[in-house]
């Protein structure tokens, strides 16, 4: 094996917390202050970016509103026929709404042509 640090020769193994617990320290004793400076600075990013994500996900203006699902009443007794029928006007409002929206896209995509993005 070439590397036995790496798990099927591509992943490094996971260190321990006390190996990560002594590179900080090495880290923070080493001459430099740079190194300090960077460290200080990659915790504090990364520190904000999660809170930013914590905070945001709390909002409740960004929470899914109640939704209303409307649902046909079917009377026992139609007939074969009748269910057709109606499959076939749901299915042509269905391909209608579909056009509608290919359209839309196909409007965003040609004022993005025209831009030449």
């Amino acid at each position: 094996m070439a590397n036995s640090r790496l798990i099927g020769g591509w992943f490094p193994r996971p260190a321990s917390p006390r190996a990560v617990w002594g590179d900080v320290c090495a880290l923070i004793s080493a001459k430099g202050r740079y190194k300090l400076v960077f460290l200080t600075m990659a915790i504090g990013i990364t520190s904000s970016i999660i809170t930013i994500f914590i905070l945001e996900g709390r909002d409740p203006a960004l929470l899914p509103g109640p939704q209303t699902i409307y649902v046909s009443d079917w009377k026992l007794t139609r007939t074969d026929a009748e269910i057709q029928a109606q499959q076939k006007i749901d299915m042509k409002a269905l391909k209608e709404a579909r056009e509608a929206r290919r359209l839309q896209f196909k409007k965003v995509d040609d004022d993005l042509k025209r831009l030449g993005i």
